[in-house]
């Protein structure tokens, strides 16, 4: 079995894995304290003080499982709505937002006015609306 230790007071102590890490993680929250606190010119008493969530920008937004769930729900949903699309307008639905073409840059490659490309686009888009609101 692996020994844990850390040092205390200039002494090392064996520890279990879950005092390990927990010290550990302090730690390395000083040092992420101390590192940006020097960046940004702030002392830890200063960010206290002007009342900063230090805790909530040090930790990463988990996400909700039901928001993955209705996530993965509403990509099924864009995916069988995007089947039904005819080919034309799959494809300007592809370059326009899967590919990051311009509508400008999309409507001359197809030899299309600009604005005959939009509004074949917001017509695509209402239509998957309908279809996705079933």
């Amino acid at each position: 079995m692996k020994e844990y230790k850390i040092r205390v007071k200039n002494e090392i102590v064996t520890v279990s894995k879950e005092i390990y890490t927990a010290y550990y993680k302090m730690r390395r929250r000083e040092r992420y304290i101390e590192e940006i606190s020097i960046k940004n010119n702030l002392s830890y008493d200063q960010l206290v003080e002007l009342d900063y969530p230090i805790e909530q920008k040090m930790c990463d937004q988990q996400l909700l499982v039901e928001d993955v769930i209705i996530e993965k729900i509403m990509l099924e949903k864009l995916m069988l709505a995007l089947a039904q699309l005819t080919e034309h307008e799959r494809i300007i639905i592809n370059e326009l937002f899967f590919n990051g073409k311009s509508e400008r840059e999309l409507a001359d490659s197809m030899k299309l006015p600009r604005t005959t490309l939009q509004s074949r686009k917001n017509s695509i888009i209402s239509k998957l609306k309908k279809i996705i609101e079933k």
